[in-house]
């Protein structure tokens, strides 16, 4: 009904017939050039600065978006009238502004099946650092999906149905003979998560780099998130833990992933809910070992992943408590936060041969259980060209407590 008064003739007093008062909006309507939703959008923007901006210049910029309507459609539309409404009404940019940010708030409440939920709204100037921040990890995610283009098992020389010829499995990232060619990718090896699922584990590896970040303020470096767990349950693998300020219990498992995860730690109780241990202080890998770490996986080791040293962790290959890890390089391995959940969750067992890791799938994976090599430190021999010599003026490896003692 708006759309058609503003684009209907008028008769003036004295009866004769007068233009509409959107002659442009109107024109294109009748040769459907535009539709009633853009009219309708074009028609609210011009009579909202009716009052406040020359009537020559509210007709040019009527004609203007008439005519880029629809090349930009609805959203494109909206976005131009954004830009142009700041140029003809620039003082009126700082009070938007203003009424943007009072808008501003963000809800978190855990519902009656134990998710925790969160509903927001954010002026750009705050709104900004997040999307940039969530959608830059969940683009990088997306690109390295995009980019596998290594099939895994492809016959090749030197391959035997997916197996070298010296007798270790290959995969995606693997080169030179009994690498596999181009023309697909391992399905077993590809990105399984939705849009929202990337965008839920983005946001949840910010909170946690925060949570141990040197930059971060005060008050959050002072707190750390606790899992509690009755000591007995946590050796046994049963039972349940709680996690403090959370209502849904969660699993001996989810805690055993959580043993060394940063700003988490689990706080084993025993009989009066004493406690008998506060989990990551004996368990921690060292600094040292961490840039050993680096140095051999790069970040996440999970073959593909992307995430950067400061979105993985060191964590135990054979478990601290289930299967008497020890804190050494040959039982350390860099995950991501979703990587570790991955590993635990499917069953893959993790190996370390020469410097480098491979991955194991499950039988109901891949039957063959064919190892995956795991991703390489810049300076691993794995990612030196052929012919490249090390700083012993020969060709060879150098181990990555060596390079990081180097470092």
């Amino acid at each position: 009904m708006a759309v058609g008064q503003a684009t209907s003739t008028r008769a003036s007093f004295a009866g004769d017939p007068l233009a509409p008062r959107h002659p442009h909006v109107a024109d294109a309507l009748d040769r459907g050039a535009i539709g009633v939703s853009a009219a309708e959008v074009i028609r609210r923007f011009t009579d909202g600065l009716a009052t406040r901006c020359e009537r020559a210049d509210l007709e040019a910029s009527e004609r203007w978006l008439v005519e880029r309507a629809p090349q930009v459609g609805i959203d494109g539309l909206v976005r131009l009238i954004k830009q142009l409404e700041a140029r003809l009404d620039p003082e009126g940019v700082k009070p938007r502004e203003d009424e943007l940010r009072a808008r501003r708030g963000l809800s978190i409440w855990e519902d009656a099946s134990g998710v925790i939920n969160l509903k927001g709204a954010f002026d750009p100037v705050n709104g900004a650092p997040i999307k940039l921040a969530i959608e830059t990890l969940v683009g990088v995610e997306l690109r390295r999906a995009r980019d596998a283009k290594r099939p895994f098992g492809s016959a090749d020389d030197g391959e035997i149905d997916g197996v070298g010829t010296d007798g270790v499995g290959i995969g995606p990232g693997d080169t030179g003979p009994g690498g596999t060619g181009p023309g697909g990718t391992d399905p077993v090896m590809g990105e399984v998560r939705t849009i929202q699922q990337l965008n839920a584990d983005a946001l949840a590896d910010i909170a946690r780099l925060s949570l141990t970040s040197k930059q971060a303020p005060a008050a959050l470096r002072a707190v750390t998130v606790v899992a509690r767990v009755d000591a007995v349950d946590f050796t046994s693998g049963r039972g349940h833990a709680t996690l403090d300020g959370i209502d849904q219990p969660i699993s001996i498992a989810s805690v055993h992933e959580l043993a060394t995860a940063a700003g988490i730690a689990p706080m084993l109780m025993g009989e009066g809910h004493h406690v008998l241990e506060f989990g990551r202080a004996a368990r921690l890998f060292s600094a040292a070992q961490k840039i050993a770490l680096v140095e051999r996986d790069g970040g996440c080791a999970w073959p593909g992943c992307s995430r950067p040293p400061s979105h993985a962790e060191a964590h135990h290959i054979a478990w601290w408590k289930r299967d008497n890890g020890t804190t050494d390089l040959a039982n350390g391995i860099m995950l991501c936060a979703f990587h570790h959940h991955r590993v635990h969750d499917d069953g893959w067992r993790i190996e370390i041969r020469d410097g480098r890791s491979w991955f194991i799938p499950p039988a109901r994976l891949d039957p063959h259980q064919r190892p995956r090599p795991g991703n390489a430190g810049p300076r691993h021999p794995a990612n030196r060209p052929p012919g490249r010599t090390g700083r012993t003026g020969r060709t060879g490896r150098i181990s990555p407590m060596q390079s990081a003692d180097a470092a």
